[in-house]
């Protein structure tokens, strides 16, 4: 009876002794979690990381063996892991650690031996790419990208996605961002934050911060530039002489030491016909098309090629600015025309005693929508605005107030009528300041010394100035090139293309390539997109919703001692 209960009694202590050891075993040997090594790749001060997400059943041991390194190496990088592993959470895990794996990755060819097998880029296939410009971005022989990717052939038509191997001894990739985007030459940085888990974000997510690219300054630039020269079979003037203004530019850029290689592809009426073009697929900048439509043919390829493209001379393309980060927008746009002649507008008021601000349009024409933007924007601004048609400018001006006439019309004769109605009452030249719209410069029948009798101001999107000496250079050269006078489009070839292949030559595709990158984009905005030509002003600033938008309007002022003068707005 004793020897049954001391055998019961040490079969009872066996069994506590073994769930003893059990209970005290790791966890990861009771549940193994396949690990999938991340294809995310980010830099934390100088030192190139995986970005791995915590999935359910994950530990530590199953994550460094995963990663090749130690629990102290994991904490090290991140302290957060002190209080447990979380699902969802982000760690930074070295990529030294994978490097330094010898064994061969499976179905790979022996010239692709030294790569390792757990640790690649994923690269995303973009329009027009093929394996030669791939293989050079990332210094990979393309032999060893097929064969890690198992493929047969070179075509890349239907592959979205390639696996770039990273080398054992030292990776050679570049950039590579959260998302998973592929950039060149820019570097992501994770914030101090990394080392103080009491400030890290509720998400255990860091924000995204870019640093500057590195820009070239002695590389050749390719410019495509896309000109309707020969619509409907006959040669547009108007583009012609842009066309011209921008040979000239071109010049003028080599003369100043810049190396610009320009693709002229003409397109007639049919975008479509070019935008498959190698020309354009080469670019590091495109200048054109002209149209909103024929531009917004071409923002899915702009898009996926992530190259800056302009829009030269459509102001109703600003609208395209939330569909391509990439645009820029150079005519100024109908809201910015509208907002820069209301600051004007209320810059005056807050100089009049006693203001009476007076809105003249004509009710039966396309002035009325321009007008009411006008009217709104005003008031937005909190002034107080008096709308009337042309008929009504009598009633509404007032001779014990410090009149503000806007006069919103754009023919010849109506403003005429208007002009001889403020004339008629009699109000003293002191008591009335006018603002006209541009087409006023233009009126060739019209009584002008009523312009400087009543201070007349316009916000012009660009003006010509005669008496600067580089305009009339840019004149003088021109009638010795083509034996005729500049038109207005001539100015706008020469500035829009020496600007922006001055900006592009700094630095412009670089800095553009990564939307995000506030860096690079306020380094652009201050170092890049100021600057004045001959016609036009140029002061870009990033929209909200993306791309960037000319903000640059030009005062005119007519004087009462018959002088014109102007200032940047």
């Amino acid at each position: 009876m004793k020897t049954n209960l001391r055998n019961s009694l040490l079969r009872f202590c066996a069994r506590l002794v073994a769930v003893a050891i059990m209970a005290s075993a790791p966890t990861y040997a009771l549940s193994q979690v396949k690990i999938t090594v991340s294809d995310q790749i980010v830099s934390v001060k100088g030192e190139k990381m995986y970005v791995h997400n915590v999935k359910k059943g994950e530990t530590i041991y199953s994550i460094c063996k995963a990663y090749n390194i130690t629990a102290d190496e994991l904490q090290t990088h991140n302290p957060v892991i002190s209080a447990g592993l979380k699902e969802g959470q982000i760690l930074y895990i070295p990529v030294s650690g994978l490097q330094k794996v010898v064994s061969e990755p499976q179905n790979q060819n022996p010239e692709a031996s030294s790569y390792d097998p757990g640790s690649f880029i994923n690269h995303k296939v973009r329009w027009l790419e093929n394996l030669d410009d791939i293989a050079e971005k990332y210094g990979v022989d393309k032999k060893d990208i097929m064969a890690f990717n198992n493929m047969k052939s070179e075509k890349l038509k239907k592959i979205k996605v390639l696996k770039i191997p990273v080398k054992k001894s030292e990776p050679s990739y570049k950039g590579q961002p959260v998302d998973g985007t592929d950039t060149d030459n820019v570097t992501q940085v994770v914030p101090d934050t990394l080392d103080n888990p009491d400030v890290l974000p509720d998400d255990n997510e860091y924000p995204k911060v870019y640093s500057m690219p590195e820009i070239d300054a002695s590389r050749t630039r390719t410019v495509a530039l896309l000109l309707p020269l020969n619509s409907n079979g006959k040669a547009n003037a108007n583009y012609m002489d842009f066309y011209s203004g921008a040979l000239m530019a071109i010049e003028q850029i080599k003369r100043d030491g810049g190396s610009i290689k320009l693709n002229v592809l003409d397109y007639g009426d049919n975008i479509s016909s070019v935008a498959e073009s190698e020309k354009i697929a080469q670019a590091d900048l495109i200048i054109g098309p002209i149209r909103y439509q024929s531009i917004k043919e071409l923002i899915p390829m702009v898009n996926a090629l992530r190259i800056p493209v302009v829009s030269p001379l459509d102001a109703a393309a600003d609208s395209l600015l939330g569909e391509c980060p990439y645009l820029f927008q150079a005519a100024l746009s109908t809201q910015r025309q509208v907002e820069a002649l209301a600051d004007m507008i209320i810059e005056e008021a807050s100089k009049a005693p006693n203001p009476n601000i007076i809105i003249v349009y004509s009710t039966a024409s396309s002035d009325a929508p321009k007008a009411e933007m006008l009217k709104m924007v005003l008031e937005e601004k909190g002034a107080s605005v008096t709308a009337c048609g042309s008929s009504g400018v009598l009633s509404a001006v007032r001779r014990d107030m410090d009149n503000i006439i806007v006069v919103q019309t754009y023919t010849e004769g109506l403003t005429a009528e208007i002009l001889r109605q403020i004339d008629i009452k009699m109000i003293p030249p002191e008591k009335v300041t006018l603002f006209g719209t541009p087409k006023w410069k233009n009126f060739e029948a019209l009584d002008m010394s009523l312009y400087f009798k009543y201070n007349t101001r316009i916000c012009m999107p660009h003006n010509i100035d005669l008496n600067r000496q580089d305009v009339r250079q840019f004149i003088r050269a021109y009638r010795s090139l083509y034996n005729c006078e500049p038109k207005a489009y001539a100015f706008n070839g020469y500035d829009i293309v020496y600007f922006f292949c001055k900006a592009v030559l700094g630095g412009l595709r670089e800095c553009s390539e990564e939307p995000d990158n506030t860096i690079a984009s306020d380094y652009m905005q201050k170092n890049l997109l100021q600057l004045d030509m001959l016609q036009q002003k140029f002061r870009f600033v990033r929209n909200p919703e993306g791309g960037y938008v000319n903000t640059a309007a030009t005062k005119i002022f007519f004087n009462p001692d018959y002088s014109i003068t102007q200032e940047q707005n």
